[in-house]
């Protein structure tokens, strides 16, 4: 995902101002239910979080073109993958190019239709330290709900990224509503989406503590399974997964355990009235291609027969989908996400 912008992305992030007052202006806000959200969100992908436009002076490969290729393919969500901590002077105030460079993001979300998720993505700080972390994403988002207070509805807000470690058990359950009341403070009839403990596991979900009173949330849960498979050759995984090489997806039992997991899911969902968002999954560009097509599919496919929205991990950059030296998609990985017509 890293990349460059084009002068004329980089002369709309840098002069917007306020550009989200233009969405305001065309589509006032107006409430809607966490289930029809879902149903509007559909398909998307994850965009642009280690990429250098967000860096102060640095070029990136998104350009309006970008946003407009996402929503042509078919997708009409893109979670925004959003590092805000180390954007924070000494007095907490997230800084202000930083600001419009994000603003631009959303108008370009608004202009092609897709429905554009903010996901708050320093978890791995927050999985070090959990009062740290309660400050600077209160601090985080104050800010960020009082921008953006008057977008249209497709703007959403993700608390958190995969919390975890330091974040496990009743910590999350004691932090989120914290988080979540002063998004409510500017936004509370906006869609919010909240996800479980152990990077958002499926497995989880039942530890999660839901405000009863407050019935716009969305859930999310990401998935990753056979994680053998999935991340196979990946630097970051375990040794023993670093170095798994040439494992295959594909048998019957391998795709009915897809289905029953979000069986599981579905039922939870159901149980507690919450619909869900899948807000991740991906398997690793090590694996092969053939496997990691049928494993694409195959998650896609569940996902949307669950009533699932999702989103793909990630438009560029490892489990790629989109390749920026080309200017092209990777059509098999897209065509499992989205079935040419027949």
């Amino acid at each position: 995902m890293f990349s460059k912008l084009a002068g004329t992305g980089l002369t709309l992030a840098l002069c917007a101002g306020l550009m989200v007052s233009h969405a305001k202006a065309e589509t006032p806000f107006q409430s809607l239910t966490p289930e029809a959200q879902v149903a509007q969100m559909g398909r998307g992908v994850n965009i642009i979080g280690y990429d250098p436009f967000w860096q102060k002076g640095g070029k990136g490969n998104y350009t309006e073109a970008h946003f407009k290729a996402i929503h042509d393919a078919g997708f009409r969500n893109i979670r925004v993958v959003l590092f805000t901590f180390k954007h924070l002077d000494k007095d907490g105030q997230l800084d202000p190019e930083w600001l419009k460079k994000l603003d631009w993001v959303v108008e370009m979300g608004q202009k092609y239709g897709l429905n554009t998720i903010l996901d708050e993505h320093d978890f791995n700080d927050c999985a070090k330290d959990a009062a740290t972390c309660a400050v600077q994403l209160k601090t985080v988002w104050s800010q960020l709900a009082t921008r953006y207070k008057d977008a249209p509805n497709t703007v959403l807000f993700e608390l958190l990224n995969e919390p975890h470690d330091a974040l496990n058990g009743e910590v999350w359950n004691d932090l989120f509503p914290q988080v979540l009341a002063v998004v409510r403070q500017s936004n509370p009839t906006r869609n919010v989406i909240v996800g479980p403990t152990h990077w958002n596991s499926r497995n989880d979900l039942d530890q999660l503590k839901l405000p009863e009173d407050d019935r716009h949330l969305i859930v999310t849960f990401h998935y990753y399974d056979p994680f053998n498979f999935t991340h196979q050759g990946a630097s970051w995984a375990p040794p023993e997964i670093e170095k798994g090489h040439d494992i295959p997806f594909g048998t019957p039992a391998e795709i009915a355990q897809i289905n029953a997991d979000f069986d599981a899911v579905k039922a939870w969902s159901a149980a507690h009235n919450r619909p869900i968002f899948l807000g991740e999954f991906g398997a690793y560009d090590k694996a092969p291609m053939d496997s990691r097509v049928l494993w694409t599919s195959s998650v896609a496919r569940s996902a949307e027969s669950h009533g699932f929205a999702f989103a793909y991990w990630q438009f560029s950059s490892d489990f790629i989908l989109y390749d920026f030296k080309t200017q092209q998609w990777v059509k098999p990985i897209l065509n499992a996400l989205i079935p040419p017509k027949e």
